[in-house]
C-alpha cells in the first residue's frame, strides 16, 4: 500500500490548479477596467441625453396681437391707438410693458402695474398717460394713445411685454400722412401748335405719385398720359412739393377733352382727383370778351352820334 501523504503527482496538481487560478486572476484585473469605463461612460451618456432633452414649459407672457394702424391723418381730432395685446400666466411677476420708436435704444412709453406711466423723448407731452384700455389691473395702459400725431412720428413700433421670466415683443409700421395744401392744375403755350400742362401739389407728406389723365367725353375714356419731367422739393416744414408736366399736341385735344391729375399718397387711402378743361388756344376766351366788348361800346359810340 503507498504511503499516506502528498504524493508528487498531488503536488503538481494543486500547482497546476494554483497557476491558472492566478491566470484567471489576472485576465479578471486587465478586464474590470474595461468594464468599469464601460458602465461609466454609459451612465454619463444617458444622464447627458436627459440634460440636453428640452424641458417643455409654459411661458410666462406670449404677446398675442399688436394693433397698430398701417396709416393716419396727422392731427387727427381724437388722436390714434396702439394696442399690445398679450396673455400672463398666472402668479407672473415683474411685468413691464414698453413701446419702442424706430430703432431707439429707450422707450418712448412705459408703463409698471402699480405705477404711473411715463413718455419719455419725442413723445413727451405727446402719450396720452390717463388713457386707460381696460380696468383690468395687468393691462389697463398698455395702450399707447398718441394725442397729435405728426409727419414726424411716421416709423416702426416696437411693443416689448417682460416678466422677469420672459419676453416678447412685436413690430409694426405706422405712416402719419398729410394732405396736400396746394393742388393746382394749369397749361401754357409752348409753340403755335404745343401746349404744356402742369400738376402741382405743394405741402403733402410723404412723396405723393402724380399721374396726369386725359379724358374724352366722347368715347368715355380716361387715358394716363405720361409726364415728361417731375420735380420732388422738400421744403422746410419736411412737406414735399411735387411738380409734373407734360407736352401736349393741339391734335390731340380737343374740345370735348378735359384733363384730370390724380394724387395718390403710398401705403394710405388717400386719393385726390383735380379736373382741368382743355383750351386750344389759352388767349381764345379772353379775345372774345375783348371782341364783344369793343362791339357793345362801339353800338353805345353810334347811338350817343346819332342822337
Amino acid at each position: 500500500m503507498a504511503p499516506r501523504g502528498i504524493t508528487f503527482l498531488r503536488l503538481a496538481g494543486w500547482t497546476w490548479k494554483i497557476v491558472l487560478a492566478l491566470i484567471a486572476c489576472n485576465h479578471l484585473a486587465l478586464m474590470w477596467p474595461f468594464f468599469f469605463a464601460v458602465g461609466c461612460n454609459a451612465k454619463i451618456e444617458n444622464q447627458f441625453k436627459l440634460q440636453s432633452a428640452p424641458v417643455l414649459r409654459e411661458r410666462g407672457v406670449t404677446l398675442t396681437e399688436l394693433r397698430v394702424p398701417t396709416s393716419v391723418m396727422a392731427s387727427v381730432k381724437n388722436g390714434v391707438v396702439l394696442d399690445c395685446l398679450y396673455t400672463l400666466r398666472p402668479n407672473s411677476i415683474g411685468l413691464v410693458v414698453a413701446w419702442y420708436f424706430n430703432n431707439s435704444a429707450r422707450p418712448v412709453y412705459q408703463w409698471i402695474p402699480g405705477q404711473k406711466p411715463l413718455s419719455i423723448g419725442v413723445f413727451r407731452h405727446r402719450a396720452n398717460l390717463d388713457y386707460k384700455v381696460s380696468d383690468d389691473n395687468d393691462t389697463m395702459h398698455r395702450a399707447l394713445h398718441i394725442i397729435n400725431p405728426t409727419i414726424e412720428l411716421s416709423g416702426d413700433y416696437r411693443c416689448v411685454v417682460s416678466t422677469y421670466h420672459d419676453e416678447d415683443f412685436m413690430i409694426k409700421r405706422m405712416i402719419v400722412y398729410s394732405p396736400e395744401k396746394k393742388f393746382d392744375v394749369y397749361q401754357k403755350r409752348v409753340n403755335n401748335d404745343t401746349i404744356r400742362v402742369t400738376c402741382m401739389v405743394s405741402g403733402v407728406y410723404p412723396v405723393p405719385r402724380l399721374t396726369l389723365f386725359n379724358n374724352s367725353i366722347t368715347d368715355k375714356q380716361s387715358y394716363p398720359l405720361v409726364h415728361s419731367r417731375a420735380d420732388i422739393n422738400r421744403l422746410k416744414d419736411t412737406s414735399y412739393e411735387v411738380i409734373i408736366s407734360v407736352l401736349i399736341s393741339d391734335d390731340d385735344i380737343t374740345t370735348q377733352s378735359t384733363l384730370d391729375c390724380e394724387l395718390k399718397i403710398p401705403d394710405t387711402p388717400y386719393v385726390k382727383r383735380k379736373t382741368f378743361v382743355f383750351f386750344q388756344d389759352p388767349n381764345a376766351a379772353s379775345n372774345t370778351y375783348s371782341a364783344i366788348f369793343y362791339a357793345v361800346a362801339f353800338y353805345w359810340v353810334f347811338k350817343l352820334v346819332a342822337y
